[in-house]
């Protein structure tokens, strides 16, 4: 499950949403851990044009976060802010009209990856994604996770960095 929820986040991470207004209640509940990048630290990442990147996959990733504007990531292992955080997801799916790009069962979780299409099918202007589980290491206490993404990522570039993995 860990090494899902990390390929998909490292994979996703580079491709892009909105709805971040909803998520930004979690902020205050307690139990809730969380990340926000803006556009400010991708442009200043972006900046490090003299970067020697060894690998392959390291550079086509630091090429795709030059074009996101925002990058947040809230995480709970409490079963309540979990079940808020799932409705959360669904109201944004409506209110942003997302696009299903595909599901995941894994034993008792679940993975579902959202994404908001632009006239250009080879880009994404959003992505949401949700886990939503029972982890062995909380002994079986519901988890959730919601990775938001907002930008212009081309598909292209993300599908070559996951036939990688």
């Amino acid at each position: 499950m860990k090494k899902t929820i990390l390929l998909l986040l490292f994979v996703t991470t580079p491709i892009v949403l909105t709805a971040q207004s909803l998520f930004d209640s979690l902020e205050d509940l307690n139990g809730v851990d969380m990340v926000v990048v803006t556009k400010d630290a991708f442009d200043l990442i972006s900046k490090f044009k003299n970067i020697k990147i060894e690998d392959n996959e390291g550079m086509k990733v630091f090429e795709m976060i030059q074009d996101l504007e925002e990058f947040k990531m809230f995480s709970t292992d409490d079963a309540k802010v979990a079940t808020i955080m799932g409705e959360l997801v669904n109201a944004s799916i409506k209110n942003q009209n997302l696009t299903e790009l595909m599901r995941i069962k894994e034993d008792a979780s679940r993975v579902k990856i959202y994404v908001k299409t632009t006239k250009n099918k080879d880009f994404v202007s959003e992505v949401l994604m949700f886990v939503k589980g029972l982890s062995k290491k909380t002994n079986k206490v519901s988890e959730a996770v919601i990775v938001s993404l907002i930008g212009s990522i081309d598909i292209n570039k993300i599908s070559e960095l996951a036939d990688t993995f």
